[in-house]
C-alpha cells in the first residue's frame, strides 16, 4: 500500500477516535462552542474519505483517458477540501456571532469537559504535526491540509478549553470571542491552501526563474546543440514535466541524439532531486556553425538578383552570443549612389535576410563601393561581452577620435566583444546622406585606422565600421558642433 494512502486510514482511526470523545462532551456538558469543535471533527471523517479517495485514485498508473497519469485529483481534492473548510468556519463564525447577541452563555461540567477536550488537544497536536511534515516530504496537497485541518482542531481546543477554565468560574462571555478570531485566521490558512491548489491545476512553473535559466544555460551548453527555442516546466503531485524544444546540428546520429535526451534527464535531475522528472524533448536540425556560413552564402546571392544596385557582397562573418546567432557582411554597391540611397537598399536587404533566415537573430550591413569588393567568405566565431567599465573606457576613445573628423556627424551602436584570442569592434557612424558612397567609404577607412591606433589593443582583429545617413536619426548620439568641410 502507499504510504500516503497509510497515512489516510491512519487519519481516519484518529478522527472517530475524536469524534467519539466530542460527542460525548457535547452530551454532558450541552456547551455551544463544544458543539461547534464537535461538528467540525465530524466534518473531518467527510474530508478523510475525499483523501482516501484522491490518494487511491492519484496511485493509478497513465491511462487512455488519462495519458498523463492522475495524480492532479490530490490537487482537486485538496482544493475541494479548502472552500469546504472556509465554508464551515464562515459557519462557525456566524454562529459565534449569533451567541453573542443572543446573551446565552451556559455550560455545564465543565470539570468533565476540560478533561476530555485535554486529551483531545494532546492527540490531535502530535498528529497534525506529523501529517503536515509528511505532505510536504511526499509533496502531497491533500495530506498538507488534512494535517493543517487536525492542526487548527488543536487550536481550537486551545479557545474551549480556556473557554471552559474561564466557565468554571461562571465567565463564558470570552467562548465566541475568541472563536471568532480564531476562525478568521483557519479561513485565511485555507484560502493559502486553495491558492496552491489552483496553481497546480493552471500547471504553474513550481521552478524559481533563477533555477529555470541555469537549466536553460546547462542545455545551450551541450554538444551539438545550437539552439533552445522553449523550455517549460509544470508539475503534477511529485512529478516534473519538463519540455524542450532544441535545433541541433543536422550531421548527427541517432546516438548522438540519444545522448542529448540522457544529458538533459541526468541535468533535470541533478537539479530538481524531490521530484521524478519527465523530459519531453523535441529537436529539430539545423546547420551547424560551419555549415551555416556556406548555406547563408547561397541564401545571400541568391536574394542578391532582385537587388540590381548590389554589385558584390563579401566579408560574411556569423556570429554567436551566449544563445543567440547574428551576421555582418560588406554589401558593396554602384558608386553613383548617395549614402541615404545604399543605406536604404542595404536595410531592405537586411530585413529579408532576416525573414528568409529566421534563425538569425540580427544583420548587419556594411557599405562599400564597388572599387573595394573581392570575393564572399564566411568566418564563424564565437562572442563574450566584456562588460559595461571596459565598453565605457573604450566608448569613450572612440568618441574622441569620431569628432575630430569633419564629415562625422554622430553615431550609436557601438559594440565591443572578445573571442578566444581575439576582439570586434562594431559601430554605425552618421554622414550627410547626398554623400557620395564611395568617398563615405574612404572616410570610413581612415576612421577604422585611427580607432585602431587610438584604441591600441594589441588582439583587436575587426573593426565594423557600419555608415548611416545622419537625417531623421530617431536614436544614437548627434554632434552639434557644426564642422567645416
Amino acid at each position: 500500500m502507499d504510504i500516503k494512502l497509510k497515512f489516510a486510514f491512519l487519519t481516519l482511526i484518529v478522527i472517530l477516535f475524536q469524534s467519539c470523545l466530542k460527542v460525548i462532551g457535547v452530551l454532558i456538558t450541552g456547551s455551544l462552542s463544544f458543539l461547534s469543535e464537535t461538528v467540525d471533527t465530524l466534518s473531518d471523517i467527510l474530508f478523510v474519505s475525499i483523501t482516501l479517495y484522491s490518494l487511491y485514485i492519484s496511485q493509478k498508473p497513465a491511462d487512455y483517458e488519462h495519458m498523463y497519469g492522475h495524480s492532479k485529483i490530490d490537487s482537486i481534492s485538496g482544493l475541494i477540501q479548502g472552500i469546504i473548510l472556509m465554508n464551515i468556519y464562515v459557519i462557525l463564525i456566524y454562529n459565534a456571532i449569533r451567541i453573542i447577541f443572543s446573551g446565552n452563555f451556559e455550560v455545564l461540567n465543565p470539570e468533565a469537559g476540560l478533561v476530555l477536550l485535554v486529551i483531545s488537544f494532546l492527540v490531535n497536536l502530535f498528529f497534525s504535526r506529523f501529517l503536515i511534515s509528511q505532505g510536504r516530504r511526499q509533496k502531497s496537497l491533500t495530506l498538507n491540509i488534512q494535517g493543517l485541518n487536525l492542526f487548527q482542531d488543536s487550536l481550537r481546543a486551545i479557545i474551549v478549553i480556556v473557554s471552559f477554565s474561564f466557565a468554571y468560574f461562571n465567565i463564558t462571555f470570552l467562548d465566541p470571542i475568541l472563536s471568532i478570531g480564531l476562525s478568521v485566521w483557519i479561513i485565511y490558512g485555507a484560502f493559502k491552501l486553495v491558492k496552491g491548489g489552483v496553481k497546480e491545476l493552471a500547471d504553474t512553473n513550481p521552478v524559481s526563474s533563477i533555477i529555470t535559466e541555469k537549466l536553460r544555460q546547462e542545455i545551450f551548453s551541450l554538444e551539438h546543440v545550437i539552439g533552445l527555442h522553449d523550455l517549460k516546466i509544470r508539475a503534477s503531485g511529485k512529478i516534473l514535466f519538463i519540455e524542450v524544444h532544441l535545433s541541433v546540428e543536422d550531421h548527427i546520429s541517432i546516438v548522438h541524439a540519444n545522448e542529448i535526451i540522457k544529458s538533459i534527464r541526468t541535468i533535470s535531475e541533478r537539479n530538481f532531486p524531490l521530484y521524478k522528472v519527465e523530459c519531453v524533448v523535441e529537436m529539430n536540425p539545423l546547420a551547424s556553425e560551419k555549415s551555416l556560413g556556406e548555406g547563408l552564402i547561397n541564401l545571400i546571392y541568391s536574394m542578391k538578383i532582385d537587388y540590381p544596385n548590389i554589385i558584390n557582397l563579401k566579408d560574411l562573418n556569423v556570429f554567436r552570443l551566449e544563445n543567440e546567432y547574428f551576421i555582418s557582411l560588406v554589401v558593396v554597391v554602384n558608386d553613383s549612389l548617395s549614402l541615404a540611397e545604399a543605406h536604404r537598399i542595404s536595410s531592405n536587404f537586411e530585413s529579408e535576410i532576416k525573414k528568409q533566415a529566421t534563425y538569425i537573430s540580427r544583420v548587419i550591413t556594411h557599405i562599400e563601393s564597388q572599387n573595394y569588393e573581392h570575393k564572399m567568405i564566411a568566418n564563424q566565431i564565437k562572442c563574450d561581452d566584456v562588460g559595461p567599465e571596459m565598453l565605457e573606457q573604450i566608448t569613450d576613445v572612440v568618441e574622441i577620435v569620431l569628432k575630430g573628423h569633419s564629415k562625422v556627424k554622430g553615431y550609436h551602436g557601438l559594440e565591443f566583444w572578445a573571442t578566444l584570442d581575439s576582439c570586434i569592434l562594431e559601430l554605425h557612424v552618421f554622414f550627410e546622406g547626398s554623400m557620395n558612397i564611395a568617398e563615405t567609404h574612404k572616410y570610413i577607412t581612415e576612421l577604422e585606422e585611427e580607432i585602431r591606433e587610438e584604441l591600441g589593443i594589441d588582439n583587436l582583429d575587426t573593426i565594423f565600421l557600419h555608415s548611416e545617413p545622419s537625417e531623421g536619426r530617431p536614436d544614437g548620439i548627434v554632434f552639434d558642433e557644426i564642422k567645416d568641410n
